[in-house]
């Protein structure tokens, strides 16, 4: 092939190759949700949680609370308001199966009787 054929079409084929490369980029701060994650590169970051929400150290935006009453009730698992950190949060605990609810946010998993996120 020719190199006055050759370059053109590196020149048509490098805009394409670059589109499919595009990075995920990080939420704006108070944007994510309830039972989504509050991580980005690795590291919690509190305030991307909403504001009515708190980064727990299971790396999920969850209620604030100040009883349990205020937390969300799921079928089957023990809700409990307690300190983490900063903030009275509602955690979940770990069914007697090990297992954790359905929320509509990331994948929990039970790690030392609490359900936390799932990398």
């Amino acid at each position: 092939m020719r190199t006055s054929t050759l370059l053109p079409l590196v020149l048509f084929m490098t805009p394409l190759l670059a589109c499919s490369e595009d990075a995920p980029t990080r939420p704006e701060d108070g944007t994510v949700e309830l039972w989504d994650a509050c991580v980005w590169d690795g590291q919690e970051i509190r305030a991307l949680c909403q504001p009515e929400l708190a980064c727990a150290a299971n790396g999920i935006c969850v209620p604030r609370c100040e009883t349990v009453v205020e937390c969300p009730y799921f079928d089957g698992f023990v809700s409990e308001c307690s300190r983490n950190s900063d903030a009275m949060v509602c955690r979940v605990r770990c069914d007697s199966d090990i297992g954790c609810p359905e929320t509509d946010g990331v994948p929990l998993k039970c790690v030392h009787t609490f359900c936390v996120r799932d990398p």
